[in-house]
């Protein structure tokens, strides 16, 4: 792919709606043994702490001796059973992690506190946007005459869409001119068909489907206004990306929201629809006095990629300098985790063992093929020669003092 990136497919099965953990567990050893062994892979950094795979790579790579790092994205409640589970399943697989990354400070509570991962080996590096990409366009606002506001989520109950029904009469008693523009698939579609139906809002209401990323910016732009309703977010990117094309952000205040924008370009509401109703009338009242080059340029300074991937790489230094954890000392971590959890540990580690020993025995290191390095030297020359890619690398030399060569 592009700029070097390797993708391999592994041979999973889906069980439900393209979910493929259930047998992604044991079974899944010798696939990732391999892969690691083919790319000679010193650190595994896996995201995402609900994906069971990422779970099993790190388990892999730990026991392979390898650097492990975790990246937390999501934000997890302590009394939701779903949840619970969730937590007694990251307290195993995360358990012998060398550093955590989250993408906030609310994000780094919640989850040092539900996977007891140690504080001093989590950081917290927030999300970032492409604002090559995601670039005011007033020209591209429809429809004309309109106070458009757009809501680009996932349409679940997690995401507050509950409020957004109670919301869109409201708004529309009071403002008749304005527009809502909603993007995305969910359980509570029909929930919004039914909405516009009853109301006969098929003139102020318009459903968009899923929108594939790359045409996300151009719903964006359609927008004067961005709404929020999530109930639980640890850093809403979808935010970032609105106010990266001039929108005035109206969103929930919870979990790691109000560390996303500044106080003046998102008004924050208390997580029910009658508050969200009072943020979304003083944001009616306010969008045309709002900037949209200015906001572009706030976001552009606050955030970027390549500070993203300075960071990470930091936190990679940190955890090459750390030992490497033994076997023993492994079990001896699981036996701490109490008679449930820690007992499944030592079990799993037990069979995990086997399961290797098994594996070098029938697929030994010295047959694995050994796949042809990216040339990074190439590379620098001449990037654009490989794709597309995010950085655009001479635009940015000055700024950071890079001394590159000339294109070829």
């Amino acid at each position: 792919m592009a700029n070097g990136l390797k993708m391999y497919h592994l041979p999973l099965l889906p069980v439900v709606k393209g979910d493929v953990a259930f047998f992604a567990l044991l079974n899944i050893i010798p696939l990732i043994r391999q892969i690691l062994i083919r790319e000679h892979v010193d650190l595994c950094h896996g995201h995402f702490s609900t994906s069971i795979t990422m779970g099993m790579c790190l388990t892999v790579a730990n026991s392979m001796g390898l650097k492990t790092v975790a990246t937390e994205h999501t934000h997890f409640t302590y009394s939701e059973l779903g949840c619970i589970n969730m937590n007694k399943m990251c307290k195993w697989y995360l358990k012998d992690i060398d550093a955590a990354i989250c993408v906030s400070h609310a994000c780094k509570d919640n989850f040092t506190l539900r996977a007891k991962v140690n504080p001093f080996n989590c950081f917290t590096i927030p999300n970032a946007v492409d604002t090559n990409k995601f670039s005011p366009n007033p020209g591209l606002r429809y429809p004309l005459n309109k106070i458009n506001i757009v809501c680009i989520s996932r349409l679940t109950m997690r995401k507050g869409i509950d409020f957004l029904v109670d919301i869109i009469p409201e708004v529309l008693a009071v403002h008749p001119n304005a527009h809502f523009i909603i993007g995305g698939d969910g359980e509570k579609t029909p929930l919004l068909r039914q909405l516009i139906s009853k109301f006969g809002l098929e003139n102020s209401v318009e459903l968009l489907g899923g929108v594939p990323h790359d045409k996300v910016r151009y719903a964006l732009n359609r927008g004067h206004i961005f709404l929020n309703t999530s109930l639980t977010e640890s850093f809403c990117l979808s935010m970032l990306e609105a106010a990266s094309c001039g929108l005035l952000v109206v969103s929930t205040d919870v979990g790691g929201v109000p560390e996303v924008l500044p106080p003046g370009m998102a008004y924050l509401a208390k997580p029910d629809a009658k508050s969200l109703t009072e943020q979304l009338f003083k944001a009616i009242q306010d969008y045309d006095k709002v900037s949209c080059s200015e906001m572009h340029q706030i976001v552009k300074n606050m955030y970027s990629w390549r500070q993203v991937a300075e960071r990470t790489e930091r936190v990679y230094n940190f955890i090459m300098e750390k030992p490497v954890m033994n076997s023993f000392n492994r079990l001896k971590s699981n036996f701490s985790w109490g008679p449930v959890v820690g007992l499944f540990a030592v079990i799993y580690q037990v069979l995990e063992f086997i399961l290797f020993r098994l594996t070098e025995w029938f697929f030994p290191e010295s047959e694995i093929d050994i796949p042809r390095n990216f040339n990074a030297n190439q590379y620098v020359m001449n990037p654009h020669k490989f794709g597309d890619h995010e950085f655009r690398v001479n635009s940015l030399a000055k700024a950071y003092d890079l001394q590159l060569p000339p294109r070829q």
